[in-house]
């Protein structure tokens, strides 16, 4: 995988407000992507291993895991 398509590719992001910290997300992940900090938060801890499936997203009983582009809502740098 390549720079480029980890810039364009769908990854999970988490809303910590959200998040109750129950570990769905991680478990369900078929490739063990999820792993969690000091304080229980989740966090993507292997970016180039996401294949996108959504399971994280589909899975979470809070709606607190999204996938999205890594540009979104961001401004377009590269039109300047």
């Amino acid at each position: 995988m390549t720079t480029k398509d980890l810039a364009t590719k769908r990854l999970p992001v988490f809303d910590l407000v959200r998040c109750k910290q129950c570990g769905i997300c991680a478990h369900f992940c078929p490739k063990d992507c999820i792993a969690f900090n000091d304080e229980g938060d989740p966090y993507l801890a292997h970016p180039e291993a996401c294949t996108s499936c959504r399971m994280c997203e589909y899975m979470c009983p809070d709606w607190a895991v999204c996938l999205e582009a890594p540009s979104e809502g961001q401004p377009d740098t590269e039109a300047a």
